[in-house]
């Protein structure tokens, strides 16, 4: 049984989970993320209260979320109490964001309710796809940067606090400077900065481009203006908007037609957010080879040389500095 978050500022279940028990092991990693961000939620079926049952108790936690993650999958599809709560989510207007575990398409009940909503692809890259869930659910929930990198901090110190109790020795080399504990020190803090930077990159829009008037959210990237009803777009929603009606286009004539600056643009694909649509003859080019590449900085084969060749360890990347910090 999935455990709730301990942190008392999170009150009230802010996440549904509607998904098919078939995908059960799939779905514990969505849990886990949701924990170490320190975000509530409802879950069937170890959350249904003794004595009560799902018919009561399911349309009750889907009316008091804030965010409706659906687990898409084949199995999800075909499964009667996933559909049923898809409707009430709807019904409720409710916030999706649809996160598919593989490639089947959308059935026409699905294609229809979750049409022009943005899909988080989880089939091919599954550890980008939950930093991108990260990266929605912290804006749709209002949660800050800080608030994300405490909990990530508590989480990590938590771990520490267990190795250093299963090994003093460690412990001691590591005050030292010459263990391998300062690599992972410093690929720790890399991922926190790069964690922090994702938010910096794509913030929510502060104000309506139209009216000046206060936002809120109602899909994935897509903000509602209260005073005049239009909708406004965070910048990786408006580069992904353009991508999809017109094609791959040079950065600089995206920059143009969407107003977001070209350095958030490469960024995108430099992180491998967005990639250039796979019939177009555009392409970027592998920083290390050249070779044509639709989206981040290498290509597969250059990913692969780079994973499968051993980092220097601390002491001798130490060696290897001495003498460049002066001429």
């Amino acid at each position: 049984m999935a455990e709730m978050s301990s942190r008392p500022d999170k009150k009230n279940k802010k996440v549904f989970i509607s998904y098919s028990s078939r995908d059960a092991k799939r779905v514990e990693q969505l849990v886990l993320l949701l924990q170490n961000l320190g975000i509530t939620y409802w879950k069937a079926p170890e959350m249904i209260p003794a004595g009560s049952n799902y018919a009561r108790e399911i349309p009750r936690a889907i009316q008091d979320c804030e965010v409706f993650l659906l687990v898409l999958s084949r199995t999800a599809q075909e499964s009667i109490w996933v559909e049923k709560e898809v409707d009430a989510a709807v019904c409720n207007r409710k916030t999706i964001i649809p996160f598919q575990l593989d490639e089947t398409p959308l059935n026409p009940m699905y294609r229809f309710y979750l049409n022009n909503v943005q899909m988080i692809a989880a089939a091919h890259q599954p550890e980008l796809a939950l930093e991108e869930l990260k990266g929605q659910l912290c804006r749709l929930l209002g949660m800050t940067c800080d608030e994300v990198l405490n909990g990530t901090e508590e989480q990590e110190q938590s771990s520490a606090n267990i190795e250093d109790s299963s090994s003093t020795e460690e412990t001691r080399l590591a005050g030292l400077g010459i263990t391998e504990l300062d690599g992972s020190v410093e690929e720790r803090n890399r991922k926190m900065r790069k964690k922090s930077e994702a938010f910096l990159w794509n913030p929510q829009p502060a104000e309506c481009e139209y009216c000046g008037g206060d936002v809120e959210p109602v899909s994935l990237g897509i903000y509602r203006c209260v005073n005049c009803g239009k909708e406004n777009y965070d910048s990786y929603r408006k580069v992904r908007m353009y991508l999809e009606e017109n094609g791959a286009a040079p950065a600089v004539v995206i920059s143009k037609a969407t107003g977001v600056p070209r350095k958030v643009i490469d960024h995108f694909f430099r992180e491998e957010y967005l990639e250039i649509p796979k019939y177009s003859p555009v392409r970027l080019s592998c920083a290390q080879c050249g070779a044509p590449i639709r989206t981040g900085t290498h290509c597969e084969r250059c990913k692969q040389i780079k994973a499968s060749t051993p980092a220097p360890s601390p002491r001798e990347q130490w060696h290897s500095n001495i003498g460049k910090g002066r001429r």
